[in-house]
């Protein structure tokens, strides 16, 4: 009996030698990877300490609990660790050093490691970062220190193997958070077979570094914590996520934080063209983690997307919307040309032009009912291209628009607001079609995307719309088609970006901010940027400011 006891105990512990782990790690040769993104609620009571010691600890519970066992990849979004008065030195991934060995790093990273190690999975989390500097050579340099607002990556050994630093600050950030001279391009390989590059937040919106990893570094999955303030028509954040993923075509793991009262909300997984695997926007604060298997770029042609189940449309006259979340208003509509559509009728057939660029709108609606306890939104056809916008009155923009936007009224300002919680608000007609032609001069500094979205702040799924792109000349003609039938909806347009080169002194530099906006008057600059904008721009640049100093030479010489 003895020896039979002793044979099984053997037996038992070879199985487990050879059992299947419990951890779930992809391999190179899988067609999908297991991705998960965190919308994350920060600390907002307490301490600065108090306030990192109850981040860190929700962080590090949802990296130990069930929800990432079966992950390969979690992030985390941008300031929901640390402080600016609990800064940490971050070690440079090519030193290979993993903080949960080496006690030089303050102790959130380091349990940061430690748990991705324990775990055995890729982690990214975002940090106020401190590091060594001259104040010769950097005027934000104090006592031989200065902070980047910073991405880490551990690998599944807890080792540091990718840092990037911030390069478009926000607002307030400009006057103590330093850059790099040169935009970080930060990637890091991982054993699943993918090569994933990241950026944060508001550097979406720029061509470097977003654009040179994907147009330059041909890479097709990026990692995206952010802390976004959503902003109506066009920036609300699952609604640019997916469009600029949509437009790029790549893999996207974006990780918000969750402060709805403050615009901060908005987390989601997307492949690219397929659209969204998983997201969230909420109007409640809300930590939650979003998982979903990503397809890689090399398998997308055979991916079977998890079966979703589709209701069939129903008019309804009152149908949810969010009134809770705060948003931002585009000011920029303001300068657009539009068109307000009749609210009588059901169908619209025009081409609205900015300058020389046309943007054609054919729509159909039906009507369901008037109801005088109700209000509804108006709507506007709106185009646009040239330079004289801003991303939320912080960085010059330069942007090509035709759109459909809604409003609370007759009136422009009226535009990109919503009604409030105590306002009853019926659907009185719903769209059953709307087509969108615009034709966007061709450079290489561009993105196209579609931009879309509705009263619960989420964008249509991409098979509510076909969207074409074809070659003419100079120009990509776009058009884009409802193909199902929608109502709520508060945003229908193609979005592009065109990447702004003019620098801003972000109230810091008195000499940058005259030389900023002497370049951002100059007709070269526009006629380089955008061609298509540029004509009208560029005469009436030439009138105001050649033609008196013409005129005051001929009067000198005679």
């Amino acid at each position: 009996m003895e020896a039979l006891t002793a044979l099984s105990l053997l037996i038992v512990a070879l199985l487990g030698l050879f059992a299947t782990p419990t951890q779930q790690i992809s391999l190179p040769s899988d067609p999908t990877y297991n991705a998960g993104v965190v919308e994350f609620i920060p600390a907002k009571e307490g301490s600065k300490k108090r306030l990192v010691h109850d981040n860190l600890g929700r962080m590090k519970a949802i990296i130990e609990s069930d929800a990432s066992k079966d992950l390969d990849i979690i992030v985390f979004p941008e300031f929901v660790l640390n402080n600016k008065d609990m800064l940490t030195y971050v070690p440079d991934p090519q030193d290979k050093i993993i903080p949960c060995e080496v006690a030089n790093y303050d102790w959130f990273l380091t349990e940061i490691s430690c748990s991705a190690r324990s775990r055995k999975l890729y982690v990214v989390i975002n940090i106020a970062e401190k590091a060594q500097c001259s104040s010769t050579v950097d005027k934000k340099c104090k006592d031989g220190i200065t902070n980047y607002n910073t991405n880490v990556v551990f690998d599944r050994e807890g080792r540091v193997i990718s840092r990037y630093r911030k390069t478009h600050l926000y607002r307030y950030e400009w006057r103590d958070t330093n850059v790099m001279a040169t935009p970080d391009l930060a990637t890091f390989t991982t054993d699943f077979g993918v090569t994933f590059g990241h950026f944060i937040c508001f550097d979406m919106l720029f061509y470097e570094p977003a654009q040179v990893l994907i147009q330059h570094m041909n890479i097709t999955d990026i990692v995206y914590p952010t802390y976004w303030f959503s902003e109506l028509p066009f920036l609300t954040a699952v609604q640019l996520q997916e469009g600029w993923a949509f437009g790029n075509n790549v893999n996207l793991l974006a990780a918000d934080a969750s402060n709805p009262e403050g615009q901060n909300t908005g987390s989601g997984i997307y492949a690219g063209r397929l659209g969204r695997l998983n997201a969230v926007i909420h109007e409640e604060p809300n930590t939650r983690v979003l998982t979903a298997k990503v397809p890689k770029r090399n398998a997308r042609q055979t991916y079977q997307p998890p079966v979703a189940f589709k209701p069939v449309f129903q008019p309804q006259l009152e149908s949810p919307r969010f009134t809770k979340l705060s948003l931002l208003r585009d000011y920029n509509v303001d300068i657009f040309s539009t068109k307000l559509l009749n609210e009588t009728l059901t169908h619209f057939n025009e081409t609205l032009c900015h300058n020389n660029f046309c943007c054609s709108f054919n729509i159909e609606r039906t009507k369901m009912q008037d109801s005088p306890l109700h209000q509804a939104y108006q709507y506007r056809l709106a185009a646009y291209s040239g330079t004289q916008t801003t991303f939320q009155r912080i960085d010059n923009s330069n942007q090509s628009v035709c759109a459909l936007m809604a409003c609370t009224g007759a009136e422009l300002y009226t535009c990109g607001h919503i009604f409030p919680e105590s306002v009853r608000v019926a659907n009185k007609y719903y769209f059953n079609a709307i087509t969108i032609v615009g034709s966007f001069v061709e450079a290489e500094r561009r993105l196209i995307m579609p931009s879309t979205v509705d009263g619960v702040m989420m964008p249509l799924t991409v098979d509510s719309y076909t969207w074409r792109e074809e070659k003419r000349n100079a120009s990509t003609q776009v058009q884009m088609s409802l193909i199902s039938p929608q109502q709520n909806l508060l945003t229908f347009g193609i979005w592009a970006n065109y990447y702004s080169s003019v620098r801003n002194s972000h109230n810091l530099d008195a000499d940058m901010m005259t030389a900023s906006t002497t370049v951002s008057t100059s007709p070269i600059l526009i006629t380089t940027t955008n061609a298509v904008a540029s004509t009208s721009t560029v005469s009436v640049s030439l009138l105001v400011n050649v033609l008196p100093a013409v005129v005051l030479a001929f009067l000198l010489k005679y």
